[in-house]
């Protein structure tokens, strides 16, 4: 590394140089005041006869590809400050009188004299904003299009015009500013590593920028323009500039099985890239430009199939986006490696969309997912023999505890009775039922949720309904069996059932028109509705049919989630992983202290909460107490905690659960791996 100080203008000017920003780089984008404000502290300087020097900042490069007679500057740090300085530069000389100042301005430190065309103008921008930087230097300012290159300039010559002093003292001005600039020596430092440092504060760079500098800045610069443009540029084309960071993030729990933390992915895929072997940037830009075209598919439904994008839809009006690591899998083995067809994907997507569907309407934790199509890559691999569709649903049926996949009965029981007006995907399972029956084709757009007890009580519902009237509202106003939709909700508003029946004649909606078989509407009527409702839910979004559900594979798995159902007699742990980190463990004793300890770690306020917690109460004796006494088996887990261990392989599982389910969202990060049967 070398480091010095010296004038702006000694620094850009002698011979023939080049100031590459390259691709990595963000666009330049300084706004209105922050050019505001430099102008005016070169007006200060400039008639302050008393400072011979205003620092400006520091400008970090790194020397490219130089020759005795030409050098090229990768500008890593300063951009912002040396275009900024450039275009003032060039306002000055449209405003200038004296035609020497002119000359030396445009030949000592905007051009290069007598260099070819391509390295005649001394800044390159990156591409986006190359050409607009060409125009104003070759005066065709008329042709630029929008951008804040030609805002800034603009503004420089209002500000020069309304300037007390002339162009020349604002020229006089940057003279006396100075700079450090610091030559890395990319065969000695790391690039890389000092941008990271320069941006960790302030620089609105996002994970995906990070991870872009990353691939593209260890390359010459030429390498750099063909990379970006022949891979990133791809993706951002298929995705905004938010999405790619969450798309790597899901492309990472893929191939790793751990889910990162939305603000350590750049971490994370580092971690990831320097485990692989035989990679180069060009071939790990290539694969990620096309699962990144997989990924825009997910978010757009407009992959090669209609099938497959009509169950896309699906998931997005879900906002099931847990799902997307899974997906960017079969994507792969459909369309990259052919292994399954378009047939087995629609037959996949069903089963997940049924998993998906089941829990939001038994309203179930969609956190607890996560971790679910994280390690389904991995989880299906045991049933080898079965299709596609099959190992999914295998894995997603033998899943307990919150991430159960809800059977008939526990849907019934959670639906029949619940308000199903409050629930946000109402609308959606309303339009799902009347598309089934398949009638005719519905403007779904259109339509409304309607009461048919309407939501205010009126006189004539209120005899109608007979004595019981208001303890019947209360208990079935906004349940499903009283909801359809229609088009005419606010025409019909609190009519009586018998002008109801009317409109629902005439309606080309099924589920609405078949009220309108019915005598009367009560209590019978809306359980017989709700009923038959939650009967075509269910064919719908189907449940699995699988053998021996509470038997799936328990007897020869190795890996589980935390709350899964599982008998551990007899089975000893091996390890245990809680937020990506993997604790060896011998002993079921190992594995609950462990826990406890990480978990008192993570926030030993809650841990304490646990000494007198009723759950920790134990038969005879606290579990987890502030003493140790009457243990027969203590453990210190911190000062004033003490943990009882003389307990079974399944108690020790169970008091781990507990602790575990007291830190909001935990269960979806811990695992456990048993030693394999012999």
């Amino acid at each position: 590394m070398k480091a010095d100080n010296l004038s702006f203008l000694e620094f850009i000017g002698p011979g023939k140089r080049t100031f590459c920003i390259p691709v990595y780089q963000r666009n330049y984008d300084w706004k209105r005041m922050q050019c505001i404000t430099l102008f005016k502290d070169i007006e200060t300087i400039a008639v302050d006869k008393n400072r011979d020097s205003h620092f400006l900042g520091t400008i970090v490069y790194v020397e490219g590809d130089s020759t005795p007679n030409f050098r090229q500057f990768i500008v890593i740090d300063g951009q912002q400050r040396l275009t900024s300085i450039m275009i003032l530069l060039k306002a000055i000389l449209d405003c200038a009188e004296n035609e020497e100042l002119k000359l030396e301005i445009k030949e000592s430190y905007l051009t290069n004299r007598f260099s070819p065309e391509s390295l005649r103008i001394k800044l390159k921008p990156m591409k986006s904003d190359a050409c607009n930087f060409q125009k104003l230097i070759n005066n065709q300012i008329q042709d630029m299009e929008e951008s804040q290159i030609l805002l800034n300039y603009n503004l420089f010559m209002d500000l020069i015009k309304e300037s007390d002093i002339s162009p020349e003292e604002i020229y006089q001005g940057i003279q006396k500013l100075e700079i450090v600039y610091i030559q890395l020596a990319k065969e000695k430092e790391n690039p890389q590593l000092i941008f990271e440092s320069l941006n960790s504060t302030g620089l609105d760079l996002t994970q995906a920028d990070l991870i872009r500098n990353y691939l593209l800045m260890g390359q010459a610069y030429e390498q750099q323009e063909k990379l970006y443009n022949n891979y990133w540029t791809k993706l951002e084309k298929m995705l905004p500039d938010a999405m790619i960071s969450d798309f790597i993030r899901d492309y990472l729990t893929l191939k790793t099985g751990v889910i990162p933390k939305k603000d350590y992915v750049y971490n994370s895929f580092k971690d990831y890239y320097q485990s692989l072997d035989n990679y180069d940037a060009e071939g790990f830009l290539d694969e990620l430009t096309t699962y990144g075209e997989y990924y825009s598919w997910f978010k757009y439904c407009n992959s090669p199939s209609e099938e497959v994008n009509w169950r896309l839809s699906q998931l997005q009006r879900l906002k099931s986006t847990t799902v997307y690591p899974f997906l960017l899998n079969i994507f792969e083995d459909c369309y990259m490696y052919r292994n399954i067809d378009v047939q087995m994907m629609c037959k996949t997507l069903d089963v997940i969309l049924s998993y998906v569907m089941r829990r939001l309407l038994c309203e179930m934790p969609t956190n607890a997912l996560n971790k679910v199509f994280a390690s389904m890559s991995k989880d299906i691999e045991r049933y080898d023999d079965k299709e596609l569709c099959e190992k999914v649903a295998l894995v997603l049926a033998g899943k307990k505890g919150k991430v159960i996949f809800p059977d008939d009965e526990l849907l019934k029981d959670k639906v029949l009775l619940r308000n199903s007006y409050k629930f946000p995907h109402i609308k959606y399972v309303l339009e799902q039922v009347e598309r089934r029956q398949g009638k005719e084709v519905v403007a779904f757009d259109e339509l409304t949720i309607e009461h048919i007890m309407p939501q205010t009580l009126t006189a004539k519902w209120k005899i109608d309904l007979g004595k019981k009237a208001t303890e019947i509202y209360e208990k079935y106003v906004h349940c499903i069996g009283n909801l359809t939709l229609t088009g005419y909700n606010s025409e019909m508003s609190n009519d009586s059932f018998e002008e109801k029946k009317k409109v629902y004649k005439e309606s080309n909606i099924y589920i609405s028109k078949q009220i309108s078989n019915v005598d009367t509407w009560g209590e019978a009527e809306i359980n017989k509705r709700s009923e038959w409702l939650i009967k075509e839910i269910c064919s719908i979004w189907q449940c699995p049919d699988v053998i021996n559900l509470n038997q799936i594979d328990t007897d020869t798995r190795t890996e589980f989630d935390i709350m899964d159902e599982v008998d551990v007699t007899g089975r000893t742990p091996c390890e245990v992983e809680i937020c990506g980190g993997i604790i060896p463990v011998d002993s079921w004793r190992s594995f609950l202290k462990n826990i406890c300890m990480q978990m008192y770690e993570y926030d030993a306020q809650i841990f304490r909460s646990l000494i007198r917690h009723k759950d920790f109460k134990g038969r005879s004796k606290r579990i987890i107490s502030d003493t140790d006494e009457n243990m027969r088996v203590p453990q210190k887990i911190a000062e004033g905690i003490y943990l009882e261990m003389n307990l079974s392989a399944n108690e020790a599982l169970n008091y781990a659960k507990l602790v575990i389910d007291k830190y909001e969202g935990m269960e979806n990060e811990c695992s456990y791996r048993l030693k394999p049967l012999r």
